[in-house]
């Protein structure tokens, strides 16, 4: 028997988005999650004799900012050399579009196969051959995979592919093929890399997403990892999730209905937060996106004041975990706990908003009347990380109006509690 690693989407350094300053947050901790995954990467495999790790792309960002952390990468590939274990890698999309990942010469023991071709690398020691192709520039539209040689006999044969296949929801689809095109080949396994979530998209033969080391952003949540493959006498394979990540994101909804004051929120973020930390089974460090709902006296505090019910919250993360948690970002979903037919009643100012605010709900394309260019904002926001609404889509902008709605209704439910003056007329 004899095993390997499956490795891909490394982003050595990669900025993790969404990262805010706070007291008691774990900046540092943070910004050196990439780099402490890969280690630990590089200790699982000396430390159980792994013999060959294959990287299928992206181990540095197209953002990679310096030299630095191309020699931090060379460093720990050496490490692995000095343990006598193989790295054959291909570069991806992210790789190629760096120019500075092809100036740097990577210790004797990292194969980097060729982006002119498809390439073929054989072990010495093992009956393994990898065959690949690393990306050329950022934008692969070609099938690369129908470029891949037959297999070689008698050999175990492992295909590198940095792909989403025939499309992926959040990924570009850059070298495109069919999962026949992949179990047609003969290969025994293939290692895919480009798509961040593990997965297993056939077996006999593999065809395997190892996902990355390292979750960047909420929307790569979960466990990261590689995958380790042992591959039998018989030729059968076992393949196992190798858990690497250092930080792991989590959302996290919270219901507040009838929650009045501050210290029923803090009661709340404390019980929800040692269940979700206990559900863990671990001490790792936890990046928290905490969306709160329900109907609530406190939306109409989070209106008005909602950095004050922010700093609560990330108070009473910190005193929780003792650090082990960073609150990314708290996401105001609550509704004001108000009666809206009450409102609605009568003839004022407050009820004819509700009714107009009613219509654009069941009539989206009303807004257009408005002739809101929202244009020069939807740009602004590309630059974030913050993905814009589809302002196109009705129920998105039905969605938006019901925001509004909820923002307005505190400062409208204070306006008809205020005591009449009859010598003010009414504003309309």
């Amino acid at each position: 028997m004899f095993s390997f690693l499956h490795v891909a989407d490394i982003h050595l350094d990669s900025p993790l988005h969404g990262l805010s300053r706070y007291e008691g947050a774990p900046v540092d901790e943070i910004r050196g999650a990439t780099r402490q995954a890969l280690a630990n990467l590089v200790d699982y495999a000396v430390d159980n004799a792994v013999p060959l790790v294959v990287l299928a792309g992206d181990v540095y960002d197209a953002d990679c900012p310096d030299y630095q952390t191309l020699l931090h990468f060379a460093e720990q590939m050496s490490r692995l050399g000095g343990h006598g274990i193989q790295v054959v890698m291909i570069r991806g999309n992210h790789d190629a579009d760096n120019p500075m990942t092809a100036s740097l010469r990577l210790p004797e023991n990292v194969h980097v196969l060729s982006s002119t071709k498809a390439d073929t690398w054989r072990s010495p020691d093992l009956p393994v051959a990898v065959h690949g192709r690393s990306y050329a520039g950022r934008e692969i539209l070609d099938n690369l995979a129908a470029t891949y040689p037959a297999p070689l006999p008698d050999l175990f044969n492992i295909g590198l592919l940095h792909t989403a296949m025939t499309g992926r929801a959040g990924h570009a689809r850059y070298a495109p093929c069919s999962l026949n095109d992949l179990t047609a080949k003969g290969y025994q396994y293939w290692a895919l890399g480009h798509v961040h979530d593990h997965e297993i998209v056939h077996r006999d033969p593999h065809v395997v997403y190892s996902g990355c080391i390292q979750g960047r952003h909420i929307r790569e949540a979960g466990a990261k990892g590689c995958v380790r493959v042992d591959v039998h006498p018989d030729g059968t394979v076992r393949t196992e999730r190798v858990i690497l990540d250092v930080l792991r994101w989590m959302l996290l909804d919270l219901n507040l209905t009838g929650a009045r004051d501050l210290d029923d929120l803090r009661l709340a973020v404390t019980s929800g937060l040692r269940d979700a930390l206990a559900a863990r089974q671990d001490d790792r460090l936890t990046a928290v996106r905490l969306r709160l709902y329900g109907q609530t006296p406190l939306h109409a505090q989070a209106v008005r004041d909602p950095d004050r019910l922010v700093a609560q919250i990330r108070l009473t993360a910190t005193d929780v975990s003792r650090r082990g948690v960073w609150v990314e970002k708290v996401i105001l979903d609550t509704t004001p706990d108000v009666n809206i037919e009450d409102i609605a009643e009568g003839d004022t100012p407050q009820a004819a908003l509700l009714q107009a605010l009613k219509d654009l709900e069941e009539d989206p394309a009303g807004l257009d009347d408005f002739k809101a260019d929202l244009r020069d904002l939807t740009a602004k926001l590309v630059t974030t990380d913050v993905e814009p609404p589809d302002l196109d889509d009705p129920r998105v902008r039905a969605a938006l109006i019901r925001d509004a709605r909820d923002l307005l209704l505190p400062m409208l439910t204070t306006i008809s509690a205020s005591p009449s003056r009859p010598d003010v007329p009414h504003a309309h």
